[in-house]
Parts: structure tokens; C-alpha cells; sequence
């Protein structure tokens, strides 16, 4: 027999059921915005951006800067510090840069490698007071990965090899020949392998080897036309150099650039270093740089030879003897002797401080970077670190999704106290389980962090692929017609709900953090501006933003001016760090509490959640 359930009775109201206030509800609070407090360098300091080093000064809001993935990432803040007190950062290797006392670095003391710890965020004042750990230097800042430029065109004139091994022991006379003298048989096989198809290699006795076309037409070899073009023909050897295309050409064809110079040039010192030796100065700053631009490490000494001539001993000419080493994966030689010698590092390749010198006071300012680190590239291809923030809130517990270091490394460099949170979650699911254990578990934390709703996101789209497309991201799977990001609408909501419950059931307030990008905005009304967005898609932003009861952006006091004749404004930033409560037209804010429009954050993150706070109170 059916068991048939009666229907459920429609609860009955009444006037008697109005209410005449609200529920009383902890806040929820997203913030987005940039990073950045308290980091400067001088406006003449360099910074590496895809096509070379330019200066700080020209450094703008949208500008593409280098971090330390060797990759480019969007400049998201340019913000003028003024007149500061600035110091010389020299390496252990020559290398040196120039920042103020505040800015931050990533660095790694002699204690944390011992421990195996993998370093954390310390300002210049904390590092120039710790420079020695004994006889050892303290601090060493990671290694930038090859450096990816933009590349005008694949296309060089002479395979780089070949460049490499003509700058070493290749001469040429504006008129004459290419001439080469190597005698290993290897490197003259791939000498010849490498010409064009017009061209030719004679070889003269066991080393000499001449450049010729291959048939005789009054017009000289491809080779030396091409060195015509390059500036290199009839330069003597204390005159070389690299063109500037080559410096900036792929990683694998400068790689092939370095391997030509040191088979010839060069020799395996130790089973993981090597020596080059020149006497061109301006050769020797260009091998510098492309040893550096490839990850490794190269410090440099000079010395002047000497020979006898006529029984008369004669000094030469001051050469340039550069020692390089490099990371592991990276095989700086090619030839048949050189790999015989050569052996993969045994240590970690390190960059380390070895003094820091007052400079004198100079015009500064800061820059913020879209980069996951924050880390960008700065004089001689040195990893300088862009600011962390974190917000203070009474009683915190931390959800960290995975990625989100930043609340350990800010507690590692002591600039916060030990701040309870969850282990980085790997999963959507783990993230709604932690929410769980916040909702049912016995404890009496009064505010739940998010960090970030951006990389909850991102594990909800990961779980969703796996679930509805197999793992396929494609335009057959998860990206088809933006079908994915539609489905994973349902899940953001439930996860919402999580925190509605958590909300309710345990009067918690919930803050969100998310991070920014910027966008360029196409403005039918007048100059075209770059939009401050937060790094998620925008139908989840929506939902968000409509759940929140408080979007606060962050960032510097920022105008946006429309230069005379340009399509696009032009942002600049103060030194004044502000809360932005309601929306502007270039980033999303809003809140429900009747707050003014900007509130000043200070000095520091306690002192920035405490004038929240106060204008919370005096509109409540």
C-alpha cells in the first residue's frame, strides 16, 4: 500500500509578524584592490621590462615588467614616494641595485637554508643589519628564471652559434675573408654545417678555416655580408661586442649565442663553472649580461698579460676574466671538450648580499605588480619584491586556497603575530570541508578569511572540468560557448551559502580577499582608461559583489589624466594608501553602511582595520 505524505501546512502571518529591525548580522566583507605599502626605488634604478632594461621613472600604470618566472606581468600601481634615504645593494657576484630602507626582498638566511626553510618577505633595514651570519654571507634572493623577451622577429642574420664562435676566435678585415682558427674537428664540422648554402669553409693546416662563396661570383660570402650589417666586420678583438638582437633574442638562441663563445673562448674551470676571457670591455659587459639574462651568475676580475718581443717583455692588453656558474638544466657549453668536463651544480646557484652603502636622498617611487610573487627584475637582472597586505580582524581563522602564501611568509618575517589558519587547500572540496569544520567544531574565532575568493574560484572551476568535461579544458569541454563557467555558477552559490551559514549559526563575520587586474576600458564618452578588476570572471564577480554587504577597494590615491592628443589616460598614484567604499568608474566598490567614500589606511595593516573599524562606529 502507498504511504501518502499530507501536504506540508503553509505557514500564516499576520501583521503582528513585521519587524522593525535588522538581524544583527556580523558584515561581509570582500577587498580587493592592489598591493603595496612602504617599497621604493630611486626614479634612475632599472627595471627589466620585456625588451630591455628601462629606468624606474618610465615605468607607467599598464607597463609589462619581467618577474622572476622570466616571464612579462602587468604594472598594476606606479606611486611616487618622494625624496628618500637610499642604499647601494651589492651582490657577491658585482651585481648591485639601489633601493630605500622600507622596500621589501625575499631572501633566504644562512639559518633557513640550514633548517631547510624556504626564506621570507624582510625590509632593507632588517637585511643591512644581519649581512653576516659569521664568516658567511646571510642573505641570498632567488635566482630569475631565463628571461622570455619580446622578440620583434625569430630571424637573425648568423646562426647563433656561429656568432658565438666567430666573437671568439674569428677575425675579419673589411675587405677580406671570414677567418676562424679552431682546432677541434667537432667545432669545425658544426662551423661548416652551420653557413648558408652559398657559402663554404676551407680548411687550412689543422686550425685555420676561411669563409668563401661557394661559388666564386665578386661578391663576398653571406657571412661576411651579414657581418657587414651587424657593425662587427673589421672589429679587432679588443673591439667585439653582441648586437643588441641577439642580447634579446629567445632563450634558445641565446643559449646557442653563449655556447659559441665559451667553446672557443671558454673553458670548464670546475665540473659546474666556467671561464671566459676578453679583452674587448664592452664584449665583457654583453657576455655579463647574457650569462645573467639566462639565470646564471658571473662576477668578473681583470689582469694584464704579458709576452716577450725581441727578448723585450711587453705588457698587452687588460683583459676581462669572467667566472660564471649556472642553475641546474642549464648547459652553458657544446663542444666535445667542454661537455667531457662539464657536470650539473651540486649546490643551489645563489645570489647573495654582500654590502649595503648609503647613497645619499633621491627622488623614489614604487611600483605594483600583477606577478604571483611579486617579485620583478631590477639592475642587473636582481629579484626585488613587490608589497604583501593583510588585513587585521578580530580573531581571525584563515582558509587559504592553494598558492596563497602570503599570510605565512608576512608571520615568517614577523611582520604579523601567529595567525591560526588551515593548511592551503588543494580542492573545491577540501576548501567546503574547512568551511564545515568552521561551522560545527567547538571554537570561538570571531571572523573567517577567505584568501582568496579568486582562488576559490579557481578550484571550483578545476572541480567542475573534472566533473562535467573529463578534464577537458577546451573549446569541446569546459570552454565551449563559456559553458563552464556558467555551471560553475551553482557551486559559487552553495559555497556562499556555506558562508551565510557560518554567518548565522556562529555570528561570524566573513571578509573575502581577492586580487586585481587591470583591464583597459573602452570609454564611448571620452579617453579610453585602464580598469581596476578583480581576477575572477565577471558573472562570478557579480554574484559576489551582490552577496557582499561591504566591497572595499584598495589602492593608492590615483587620478586619471587624458594627455592632450592621446586615446588613453595616463593613471598616477600618491603616497596616501586609501579604502575606497563606494564605486568609481575605474574599480567596483559599495557598501550598506552609510561609510564616507575613502578611508585612510595608515601606516600599517593593524592601523588600517582600526580606522575600518572607527568608521563602521560612527555610522552604526
Amino acid at each position: 500500500m502507498a504511504v501518502i505524505t499530507p501536504p506540508k501546512q503553509t505557514a500564516k502571518f499576520s501583521m503582528a509578524s513585521l519587524a522593525t529591525k535588522g538581524r544583527g548580522l556580523p558584515s561581509r566583507l570582500i577587498i580587493h584592490g592592489t598591493e603595496g605599502v612602504g617599497k621604493a626605488q630611486p626614479l634612475d634604478a632599472k627595471v627589466l621590462t620585456p625588451y630591455g632594461f628601462v629606468n624606474m621613472g618610465d615605468i607607467e600604470i599598464g607597463s609589462r615588467v619581467i618577474g622572476s618566472d622570466g616571464k612579462p606581468h602587468h604594472v598594476l600601481g606606479v606611486y611616487p614616494q618622494g625624496v628618500k634615504d637610499v642604499y647601494r645593494v651589492t651582490f657577491r657576484d658585482g651585481s648591485a641595485t639601489e633601493c630605500c630602507d622600507d622596500h621589501l626582498w625575499f631572501t633566504q638566511t644562512r639559518s633557513e637554508r640550514d633548517r631547510g626553510l624556504a626564506g621570507a618577505v624582510r625590509t632593507m633595514r632588517d637585511i643591512r643589519k644581519t649581512l653576516r651570519y659569521g664568516t658567511h654571507f646571510n642573505h641570498g634572493i632567488p635566482r630569475v628564471q631565463p628571461i622570455e623577451f619580446e622578440q620583434t622577429s625569430c630571424d637573425v642574420p648568423i646562426e647563433p652559434w656561429l656568432l658565438g664562435v666567430y666573437l671568439g676566435d674569428g677575425h675579419c678585415e673589411y675587405e677580406g675573408n671570414v677567418n676562424i682558427t679552431n682546432p677541434e674537428e667537432d667545432v669545425q664540422a658544426r662551423i661548416a654545417a652551420a653557413l648558408s648554402e652559398d657559402d663554404a669553409l676551407v680548411v687550412t693546416g689543422s686550425m685555420s678555416l676561411r669563409v668563401k662563396r661557394r661559388h666564386r661570383n665578386n661578391c663576398s660570402s653571406d657571412f661576411k655580408a651579414s657581418l657587414n650589417d651587424l657593425g662587427l666586420s673589421g672589429c679587432r678583438s679588443h673591439e667585439k661586442f653582441i648586437p643588441s638582437m641577439y642580447l634579446h633574442a629567445s632563450v634558445y638562441q641565446r643559449l646557442a649565442l653563449l655556447r659559441g663563445l665559451l667553446d672557443t673562448d671558454g673553458f670548464v674551470k670546475e665540473p659546474s663553472t666556467v671561464e671566459f676571457s676578453t679583452s674587448s670591455p664592452r664584449l665583457a659587459d654583453d657576455v655579463c649580461y647574457l650569462i645573467r639574462s639566462l639565470g646564471g651568475s658571473v662576477k668578473w676580475s681583470t689582469r694584464t698579460p704579458h709576452y716577450t718581443h725581441k727578448g723585450e717583455r711587453r705588457d698587452g692588453r687588460l683583459a676581462y676574466r669572467l667566472f660564471a656558474s649556472f642553475p641546474c638544466g642549464v648547459v652553458p657549453v657544446s663542444s666535445e671538450k667542454h661537455l667531457a668536463k662539464w657536470a650539473e651544480p651540486e649546490f643551489a646557484v645563489r645570489h647573495f648580499i654582500k654590502t649595503v652603502d648609503y647613497v645619499g636622498q633621491k627622488e623614489c617611487q614604487c611600483i605594483i605588480v600583477d606577478a604571483p610573487d611579486s617579485l620583478y627584475v631590477t639592475d642587473d637582472f636582481i629579484l626585488t619584491h613587490n608589497t604583501s597586505v593583510a588585513a587585521y580582524s578580530p580573531k581571525p581563522v584563515f582558509v587559504m586556497t592553494r598558492g596563497e602564501t602570503g599570510l605565512e611568509t608576512l608571520m615568517d618575517a614577523g611582520q604579523l603575530p601567529g595567525i591560526p589558519h588551515f593548511p592551503e587547500a588543494q580542492s573545491f572540496q577540501e576548501v567546503m570541508a574547512m568551511l564545515d569544520a568552521v561551522l560545527k567544531d567547538e571554537h570561538d574565532y570571531k571572523t573567517l578569511v577567505i584568501d582568496t575568493m579568486n582562488g576559490v574560484e579557481r578550484l571550483c572551476h578545476e572541480m567542475v572540468c573534472e566533473r562535467e568535461y573529463n578534464g577537458d579544458w577546451g573549446k569541446k569541454g569546459f570552454t565551449n560557448f563559456m559553458c563552464g563557467f556558467e555551471v560553475s555558477l551553482a557551486d559559487i552559490e552553495r559555497f556562499l551559502m556555506k558562508l551565510d551559514a557560518i554567518r548565522e549559526q556562529r555570528k561570524m563575520s566573513i571578509i573575502g580577499l581577492c586580487h586585481t587586474l587591470v583591464k583597459s576600458f573602452k570609454n564611448p564618452e571620452g579617453p579610453d582608461y585602464d580598469r581596476y578588476q578583480a581576477k575572477m570572471h565577471d558573472k562570478t564577480w557579480n554574484i559576489i559583489k551582490a552577496w557582499a554587504d561591504i566591497v572595499l577597494f584598495v589602492n593608492y590615491d590615483v587620478t586619471v589624466d587624458a594627455d592632450a592628443g592621446s586615446k588613453k589616460g595616463k593613471g598616477y598614484g600618491g603616497a596616501t594608501r586609501i579604502m575606497y567604499t563606494q564605486r568609481r568608474a575605474s574599480f567596483d566598490a559599495k557598501n550598506r553602511h552609510g561609510l564616507p567614500e575613502e578611508i585612510e589606511m595608515g601606516n600599517s595593516g593593524r592601523e588600517a582595520w582600526a580606522n575600518f573599524v572607527n568608521a563602521m562606529k560612527k555610522k552604526g
